[in-house]
């Protein structure tokens, strides 16, 4: 069976400031010690609020703008968190 998932292309050069639904696919979902984790450094950075934070069985979804992202990156790196992959979903109703 194929697994299809449609995604929408990151502009790296889109420099406003709208807020698109980014998804961080990443590793140990599965264990609540790594969602805390992800979830406090992401609130005590004050880059997201805890409004702009979905979680997922396999990652997290980040309402934030593109611009944002290497800023994401770099705080779960430093967390340690493993990073598999990140996408906006097409979404055909925009």
């Amino acid at each position: 069976m194929n697994k299809i998932m449609l995604i929408n292309r990151l502009n790296p050069q889109d420099y406003t400031e709208e807020k698109k639904k980014i998804f961080f696919s990443l590793g140990g979902m599965n264990i609540p010690k790594v969602e805390n984790k992800i979830i406090d450094a992401l609130h005590n950075s004050g880059i997201i609020g805890l409004n702009d934070l979905v979680l997922k069985y396999n990652g997290i979804e980040l309402n934030i703008t593109t611009q944002q992202i290497p800023n994401v990156v770099k705080l779960l790196c430093k967390e340690n968190i493993s990073i598999y992959s990140i996408y906006q979903f097409y979404n055909p109703d925009l």
